[in-house]
């Protein structure tokens, strides 16, 4: 007759043979508000974003910005709202190490997307792809997707990762449709391509604000089958927003996401998603003096999740 302690190993033991060598990465989606300028609307100038009513606050704090990411330290960071790339790219290195790298989607947007990444950890498979569709034949105003094949060095878990910022406000949801058309024609295309690998990672700032919320995308996860990681933290905001600029009040919402096809989520940690930044608290409202990573760094906070990386079960 075995012992508890006999059952408890081999139950020990099966999840660490199920879960490989325990070898994991992090992946995730970060809205950086208007980096460098943030609210700085005198630098904003100097990039040619004219703005009827210029904001009259401060530029990004980088350095903590850049602490706040090596800490965190996501191998790979899907981001939004970056006004210079070049300089973004730059000091990702500077700050965290030669290491990291940074692909972006150009376009004549003020705001670009890109893809931050730990390449002693990863390796990018050809070149990144930029879907203009997304951006419904006006890059001057919306956002490309982007696209990039990576693949854990030695281990073998290989994936694509999208990147998207869609059309913002209440009102942008009949566009949002739009670009929502696109994706879901690009998500299903992508296995039958080159790599031939179903293994996607949907992330980004999705501005699902109308009164559809989430429905604006449950499409994917009825008709897709895919798997909305936030869904496990749903009451977790992903940014604060200020219903009335003439009260101190911040309100929470959740339109960072985190959205993965079936076969990625045999490799995704189920219930490891989480929130940083000062979204932490999970806080549905902020009021009084606001934080200082709303003034200094971004209005948005990273949202992540674990993966493991030993194993990729296509």
């Amino acid at each position: 007759m075995r012992t508890a302690f006999t059952l408890l190993f081999l139950a020990i033991l099966s999840v660490a043979v199920s879960a490989g060598d325990f070898d994991s990465i992090e992946i995730g989606t970060f809205n950086i508000r208007f980096f460098p300028c943030n609210r700085d609307g005198e630098m904003m100038k100097q990039y040619n974003i004219e703005m009827r009513y210029p904001p009259k606050g401060s530029a990004t704090d980088t350095t903590a910005l850049f602490q706040l990411l090596k800490e965190l330290d996501i191998e790979l960071l899907g981001v939004q709202e970056i006004v210079d790339p070049l300089l973004f790219g730059a000091m990702a290195k500077r700050h965290m190490g030669k290491q990291w790298e940074f692909i972006y989607a150009p376009s004549n947007a003020w705001q670009k997307v890109g893809l931050l990444y730990n390449s002693d950890k990863l390796e990018l498979i050809g070149k990144p792809q930029i879907y203009a569709e997304v951006a419904l034949g006006q890059m001057d105003r919306h956002r490309p997707a982007l696209r990039g094949y990576f693949k854990v060095k030695h281990n073998g878990f290989d994936f694509h990762a999208i990147v998207v910022h869609l059309k913002s406000g209440p009102r942008g949801y009949d566009r949002r449709e739009q670009q929502w058309n696109y994706l879901q024609k690009i998500l299903r295309d992508l296995p039958k391509g080159k790599q031939k690998d179903a293994d996607i990672i949907l992330m980004g700032d999705f501005n699902n604000v109308s009164d559809k919320k989430y429905d604006e995308f449950s499409f994917l996860m009825k008709n897709q089958n895919y798997y909305w990681v936030n869904s496990e933290q749903d009451t977790l905001p992903s940014e604060y927003w200020r219903p009335n600029w003439k009260e101190p009040r911040l309100k929470g919402g959740t339109i960072d996401q985190l959205l993965i096809s079936a076969d990625a989520k045999v490799e995704y940690v189920e219930g490891s998603v989480k929130v940083a930044g000062y979204c932490a608290d999970g806080k549905t409202e902020i009021a009084g003096e606001f934080p200082e990573y709303y003034h200094n760094i971004s209005d948005h906070c990273p949202v992540y999740g674990t993966f493991y990386s030993g194993r990729d079960d296509d």
